[in-house]
């Protein structure tokens, strides 16, 4: 098989426990992501590779850096060359989304960033009564956001448990939502 094409590079980032090795593995479909799966928490960087088809057949590699929400003072140092920013809220947890709230206004401030794509993804839905998600998006000030910025984040609700929306991450981050009309 002939070696991947174009290398994406994207960082994945968010609050300690909000669920980004477990939603990554699981788009790598790694075996074992169930209930009963317990990730050690990230202090330091993973790198996650994602295989795919692009629109013409052509097999794609797409770079994945996750790096630890215990790290946060040390997320510039991984900004440079981002394409696409993948953060990552536990809706599951309130106090997370406020402190991730902060988190994601600075990412969408920093001027290495202001090319870069951003994809909201609210984890932990299963685990979360409805309510939660709009809880979230309140903290989050998302419709704001929205309206705010040239380029508005996409907002994804997520569970790695059950798969709910892997799909759609992975179409975003592969750049497959669009569909190209000539």
């Amino acid at each position: 098989m002939e070696e991947p094409e174009n290398n994406i590079t994207v960082l994945c980032v968010g609050p300690k426990g909000s669920g980004k090795t477990t939603l990554l593995k699981k788009l790598q479909d790694v075996e074992g992501i169930d209930y009963t799966y317990s990730p050690v928490p990230t202090i330091g960087t993973n790198i996650y590779y994602l295989y795919y088809l692009n629109k013409h057949g052509k097999k794609q590699m797409l770079c994945i850096r996750e790096v630890g929400g215990e790290m946060v003072q040390l997320w510039s140092n991984y900004l440079d060359g981002i394409e696409k920013v993948i953060f990552v809220v536990d809706t599951s947890n309130l106090c997370q989304i406020s402190a991730g709230a902060v988190m994601f206004y600075t990412l969408l401030a920093e001027p290495k960033l202001q090319q870069a794509k951003f994809i909201l993804v609210l984890t932990k839905m299963d685990a979360a009564y409805r309510q939660m998600r709009n809880e979230a998006l309140l903290m989050l000030q998302f419709a704001r956001l929205s309206k705010e910025l040239p380029s508005a984040p996409v907002l994804l609700e997520a569970s790695p448990l059950t798969g709910m929306g892997l799909d759609a991450l992975r179409d975003h981050i592969t750049n497959k939502q669009k569909s190209i009309t000539k």
